[in-house]
Formats: C-alpha cells, structure tokens, sequence
C-alpha cells in the first residue's frame, strides 16, 4: 500500500514539473523590431538580433516602405537585393515534444506570385512552400500560418527561405512565435493534483481500519 501512496506522490511530482502556460514565445525578436530603423526605410542586414543569413545578400527590415506591418512598426522581407535565407538556431526545445510555430504571411502589393515563395525549415527538414499573388492590393494582405512540430533535439533551427523571382521583390513575414503545444493550464494540473490528494485520503483511511 505505501508503494502506491508513493507512486502518487511521485504522479504529482512530475505533473507540477510540467511548465504552466504554452504561450512563452521561444523565438528572439520574433516580430523584426530590433534594429529598430526609421519610419519610411529599409535596411539589409547580414544579421539582426536573434537571426542571421543563412545564404544571399541579407535580411531586409522594412518599416513602412511598401506596406503596413502585421505586428509592430516592422517586417521582414526575404528576397533583399536577392533571393536569402534567415535562420535562428539554438532554440532550446525537447526531444519529442510538440511544438506550435505561427507567423504572418503576405505578398508584396503588386508583385506576381512567382516571386512571392517563401520555404520554411525546421531542423534542416522542408515543412512548407508557399507563395500568393500581391497584383492589386494596394497594401499588404496578411495571412497567419500555423504548423505543429516535433522537436527532434535539444537545440532546435528554424529558417525561412525566399525561392522563384530572383529580382529583391518577394514575401513578407512578421510575427514569428513558437512555442509548446498541449501543456495543460494551471487550473488543469490544480485539479488533478487535488483528486490525487483526495486518493491519498483515501488510502490512509483504509490503512486504519
């Protein structure tokens, strides 16, 4: 019986070891705030705060140049002075668990889909293509994609890729997030922690008969 008290104990132990919100956004400078650069410009960057080019010319931070932003003052285009990549590494992950990767997406306002692609890249593995057409919008058009990952170490790398058009014409990201998916709240592991604590009662009381 005291094996079993025991092995509660221990149920409750573990569950509290759970973090206690899936919303920590894991991605540094996910919304391309920082640098932060003057209204009505543009900067090609070899690197900003949390991203680095992965190949081409660099990652472009526009703030308000051809197109309003999804999340905050700025955004990110791909295709620069031509096609590149960005990626952030050393995002601290599980082996095995599930994550939730969303970010906004828009084509640049009058510019075909074929150069609007953008590649996405997780752990060096392809897990989307995708692109849309910017002719006659006379803004950007934001659209928020959502993608379920599994972690396969513990220092995970997420890139984007700009591919078609190789003219510094192409898509748009903002507001990258990621983070664990299906982590019980804290009313949840409240709960289950008191009907484990109600067994626990229950035991003792068998004990003393």
């Amino acid at each position: 019986m005291m094996k079993a008290i025991s092995a509660i104990f221990l149920t409750i132990a573990l569950a509290l070891m759970v973090p206690f919100s899936a919303n920590a956004n894991l991605i540094t400078n996910g919304s391309f705030e920082d640098p932060d650069i003057p209204t009505g410009t543009w900067q090609v960057l070899n690197s900003i705060p949390g991203w680095a080019t992965s190949f081409g010319p660099g990652i472009e931070i526009q703030d308000h140049v051809a197109g309003s932003p999804y999340a905050g003052n700025q955004h990110v285009e791909l295709d620069s002075h031509a096609n590149s990549g960005m990626i952030q590494t050393a995002i601290t992950t599980f082996q095995g668990q599930q994550y939730t990767l969303s970010f906004a997406y828009s084509p640049r306002p009058g510019v075909a889909a074929t150069s609007n692609g953008i590649e996405l890249y997780f752990d060096n593995v392809l897990i989307d293509s995708f692109t849309a057409s910017g002719i006659g919008l006379g803004d950007t058009a934001w659209s928020i994609r959502s993608y379920t990952l599994t972690a396969t170490r513990t220092s995970s790398l997420l890139e984007f890729r700009a591919v078609g058009s190789n003219d510094s014409l192409g898509g748009y990201l903002d507001d990258v997030k990621f983070d664990v998916s299906a982590v019980p709240e804290p009313c949840t592991l409240l709960l289950f922690g008191s009907g484990l604590v109600g067994l626990i009662f229950g035991f003792k009381r068998k004990l003393k008969k």
